[in-house]
């Protein structure tokens, strides 16, 4: 039989070891739900939601249609303006793989400069980052669409500056018009 002072310290121990189990059971998030990629986890639960960017007038649209690297990134830069975060990991290294298909096969002579292809790195570059936090085994869902964004915002730039030089085009032709 269990003395008085046996009894306390197993009461107590068992006491101990329900407060341990209940604990341990809250911490488990019911509507999230985590993924593994690799060696890291992903909470798949939350989306990451973009306002649309900058997208081509119907002009550039037509000077882009036969430079099939564009339209195959084009494509996929649509779904990253609502995707999770797991989906935003899972399609980096296409991402950049597409990114770098564009910036090294500029077919359009008008768009074969050096503001182009600033803009083409800067979203190489910034796919590579996203690609690389599929890596990192901390990584926040706050940095990767801090990096979804940033990838959206390098886009758009490229289609601005396309948009800009060709509406700056058509004033030079206007302005030779003109002094006609």
């Amino acid at each position: 039989m269990l003395s008085n002072h046996h009894y306390k310290m197993l009461k107590k121990f068992f006491l101990f070891f329900l407060l341990f189990i209940s604990i341990a059971c809250n911490e488990t998030k019911k509507n999230e739900t985590n993924i593994q990629l690799d060696t890291i986890k992903v909470k798949t639960g939350s989306k990451i939601v973009n306002s649309l960017g900058e997208t081509l007038t119907q002009e550039s649209r037509k000077l882009v249609e036969d430079w099939p690297e564009y339209k195959v990134l084009d494509e996929l830069i649509n779904d990253y303006y609502n995707i999770t975060n797991g989906d935003a990991l899972l399609k980096a290294k296409d991402l950049s793989t597409y990114s770098q298909q564009l910036r090294d096969s500029i077919r359009i002579d008008i768009l074969d400069r050096s503001d182009i292809k600033i803009r083409l790195n800067v979203l190489y570059n910034t796919s590579l980052r996203l690609a690389d936090m599929e890596t990192i085994k901390t990584i926040k869902s706050e940095e990767i669409k801090t990096e979804v964004t940033n990838i959206i915002d390098a886009f758009s730039a490229i289609n601005s500056k396309i948009n800009n030089i060709l509406a700056q085009q058509n004033i030079e032709k206007e302005l030779v018009n003109f002094e006609k």
